[in-house]
């Protein structure tokens, strides 16, 4: 795999810390029975890319009613938007250079014209990049705006209640995390940096206290917290609470597991080789719920997607150094039995989760970041 010493622990080292992990393991780990039913997943096509793709999403730029992909490629610096032709499968990417060091990407409507806009952070240059979409799923207008240094996997969602999408962007250098409210027409007034554990890695949206504002999920890879930002109805976020997991946290999810309306959240343990269930019991309360080993050795993101279309939220964890996929079913009660795991192909760093195809089932699209694609996998549960 090409250098991600800078985000990932090297082989040995990863190797070295699970069986550290495994020989501490607290009684609330549990681990995952293989079930080859599971494998409903099929690989359908792989897409070229810029060098480097990290983060991908999925989003319906051009109003069509169908998904299309965005990646970012850190080597190149730059984005990829990736149409959806439907019954035609996805067209040739469509690539915008931006700054060295691309890495996260976010969507939303920025400027309130009912079309999505994009927010990509440029982690060498410590900015975003404002893409707007002109209507027609091109993004012709561009704005660079600075923010605090390193930002990482940023988050877009209306946090002060005025109906224009704000950001939030986690900076891994300086262990902030910056929120920028919109104006309205898609300009942004002054940041400001709200302080959480050391390197914050990845930055979710979402409402888990359920008072309709939306608040800040962050994790921390070096000091291993989940910090939650509470937003105080006005977009501020000065009430901050944490919970410890252990280092090597990357990516954070937010689903309801267990089907009481109130959002979980799911973590990415990479150095330990789990993910951990934090369960939201209402009131702002996450209990720590269980820790899943993947039985990999570096499992980066996950995506909360439904498998068989039961109404209850599987998991799609993605491994870097096992070069594989891993889905986790949910039983139905918010805990994960069975497993299947699938090769993904070089060194898959990011999921997103959609109906690609219009069948009504939720399918995976993953960034490859050693072999420079995506790969398109189709649900065919019955």
């Amino acid at each position: 795999m090409r250098d991600m010493s800078r985000w990932l622990l090297p082989g040995l080292l990863v190797l070295v810390v699970v069986m550290l992990v495994v020989l501490t393991t607290p009684s609330s780990t549990r681990s995952l029975r293989y079930e080859a039913s599971l494998e409903v997943l099929q690989e359908t096509a792989r897409i070229d890319v810029g060098s480097d793709p990290f983060i991908i999403l999925s989003a319906d730029t051009d109003s069509d009613d169908q998904p299309d992909l965005l990646v970012t490629s850190t080597g190149t610096g730059t984005l990829s938007v990736i149409r959806n032709h439907g019954k035609e499968g996805f067209g040739k990417p469509q690539v915008y250079s931006l700054s060295p060091g691309t890495f996260g990407v976010a969507a939303g409507d920025l400027n309130g014209n009912s079309h999505v806009d994009l927010v990509v952070s440029n982690e060498r240059t410590s900015t975003l990049t404002l893409l707007l979409n002109d209507g027609n799923g091109l993004f012709t207008s561009r704005i660079d705006i600075p923010t605090g240094g390193g930002p990482h996997v940023t988050a877009v969602a209306d946090f002060n209640g005025d109906s224009v999408a704000d950001i939030a962007s986690p900076n891994y250098h300086v262990n902030s995390v910056s929120v920028m409210l919109n104006i309205g027409d898609g300009t942004f007034g002054e940041s400001q940096a709200y302080a959480v554990h050391k390197q914050p890695f990845c930055a979710i949206p979402v409402d888990l206290n359920n008072d309709g504002a939306i608040d800040i999920a962050t994790t921390s890879y070096t000091e291993g917290c989940v910090d939650i930002l509470w937003n105080d109805g006005d977009g501020g976020f000065n009430t901050r609470s944490s919970v410890e997991l252990g280092s090597g946290l990357w990516s954070i999810a937010a689903a309801d597991l267990t089907g009481n309306a109130l959002s979980d959240l799911i973590v990415t343990r990479y150095s330990s080789g789990a993910i951990t269930v934090l369960a939201n019991r209402g009131g702002g309360k996450l209990e720590r719920d269980g820790d899943y080993l993947t039985g990999t050795s570096g499992p980066c993101w996950v995506t909360p997607f439904d498998l068989d279309s039961d109404g209850h939220t599987d998991l799609a964890v993605v491994d870097g150094y096992a070069h594989s996929l891993i889905v986790l079913r949910n039983a139905g009660d918010g805990t994960f039995r069975n497993k299947a795991v699938l090769p993904t192909g070089k060194g898959p760093s990011s999921s997103t989760a959609a109906d690609f195809n219009g069948d009504g089932r939720d399918d995976l699209a993953i960034a490859n970041w050693q072999s420079d694609e995506i790969v398109l996998f189709l649900n065919s549960a019955s």
